[in-house]
């Protein structure tokens, strides 16, 4: 625990740095370390700073024998001086508030109603500074209930929620969006050192603040950047800029020569996979599983649900045997597909040895195994699968035709 908390006290101390004056800071653990970090943000950003313990209670059900069930997480909040911006959140409790759009589809930001909430002497001035939001604020007759320090009405996600991405500490959105709303101003700088699967960054954009994230995971990084422009289809990729990963086949090379994990991790996250039996990249026997990919095939009548495809990631020399043993792999686990990543001069080794079974829906042909050059990645190409990532994008599954005119486009494009 303390070379833990040492560790944790230097990146605190970087963060206070980077704080302006009107700034704040939000660090989320759980019950067994809240009291350890409460003694150690006193110290770093003073006492006198400490502006809430809030819990974030939730349903989570498991098998406590010994113990009352742990239902709360902590979120420890701190400004960097008394000149912090705080936008005071309200529970909306009638049909009186008033929501006013602002160049942005109202379809995407439902279940935002009570994030974003002003007095009516503030609005004027906020609606001047919203460019992808819709603003909600309050009548002089409507007190509405101020939100406090017990956040009960977000849920934690469960293993079937739609935005799960696969990522183990993965927060609801909805969390994240009250953080950033509340503390941050319209155009304003959102930083997440310990970025993850870009939940915070991906509030930041919809409310229309700038952002920053930062992971040490080429996994994570990958993650981000695909999820942002997946969910924004305004954003290209000169929108969402990525340092420290490969951008080149050059690159790419040198980071399979370093470190064959780290390479994994950052094709899965580039790709969309998640994590199956352990998380992508993780050292140890991994069954030929370096990922796995959701999608969605078209098949009329029938409600869509997702099957998945087994990634496998190869830095170096691809055998005949191992692109056979990746069909074994595929039939083993249940799976529909399976794609072998490579680098462009193996793939004919691929298409030489690989299965030439097909799978159908009611659009189109694809192959149960295929082979993805990490060349294809770096351009930006769309693997030959029925839309994946769609419901990472905020997507509804409904109209075929939609989807088929969805998926269509993707390829082309």
């Amino acid at each position: 625990m303390a070379a833990y908390l040492l560790h944790l006290a230097t990146r605190l101390l970087a963060m206070r740095r980077a704080l302006k004056p009107t700034g704040s800071i939000y660090l989320h653990c759980d019950p067994t370390a809240s009291h350890y970090l409460k003694l150690l943000m006193d110290a770093i950003f003073g006492k006198q700073n400490f502006r809430n313990e809030i819990v974030w209670h939730y349903n989570k059900w498991t098998n406590a024998a010994s113990h009352f069930q742990r239902n709360h997480d902590v979120i420890m909040f701190y400004s960097q001086s008394p000149q912090a911006l705080f936008v005071k959140p309200y529970y909306m409790t009638d049909h009186k508030a008033k929501v006013v759009n602002r160049g942005w589809d109202s379809n995407r930001v439902n279940g935002i109603r009570q994030l974003l909430v002003y007095d009516r002497a503030k609005a004027a001035d906020e609606m001047t500074k919203f460019k992808y939001d819709r603003i909600v604020y309050r009548d002089a007759d409507n007190d509405g209930t101020a939100i406090p320090d017990v956040w009960s009405d977000i849920n934690y996600l469960s293993s079937a929620s739609r935005e799960r991405l696969g990522y183990p500490t993965q927060k609801p959105l909805a969390l994240l969006e009250r953080i950033v709303s509340a503390s941050s101003p319209p155009d304003g700088l959102v930083l997440d050192p310990f970025c993850g699967c870009g939940t915070a960054v991906h509030a930041a954009e919809q409310l229309g603040r700038r952002w920053i994230g930062v992971d040490i995971s080429a996994f994570a990084t990958g993650l981000v950047r695909e999820r942002i422009l997946r969910s924004f289809e305004q954003l290209t990729t000169d929108d969402v800029l990525v340092r420290g990963v490969p951008v080149n086949v050059a690159d790419a090379e040198k980071l399979a020569q370093r470190d064959k994990f780290e390479f994994e991790k950052w094709v899965c996250g580039a790709i969309g996979a998640e994590g199956m039996f352990h998380e992508p990249g993780t050292k140890g026997a991994d069954g030929g599983v370096d990922g796995v990919l959701k999608f969605y095939p078209f098949r009329l009548g029938q409600k869509p649900t997702p099957e998945f495809a087994i990634i496998q990631v190869k830095g170096g020399k691809v055998t005949p045997d191992s692109v056979k043993a990746l069909k074994t792999t595929v039939d083993h686990f249940g799976a529909t597909a399976g794609v072998m990543v490579c680098f462009n001069r193996f793939m004919g080794t691929v298409e030489n040895q690989r299965s030439r079974a097909t799978f159908r829906d009611d659009s189109d042909a694809y192959p149960v195994i295929q082979g993805f050059s990490v060349e294809d990645l770096l351009a930006g190409r769309p693997l030959n699968l029925p839309l994946y990532g769609y419901r990472r994008r905020g997507g509804q599954i409904g109209d075929q035709s939609e989807l088929i005119a969805t998926r269509n486009q993707d390829r082309e494009g």
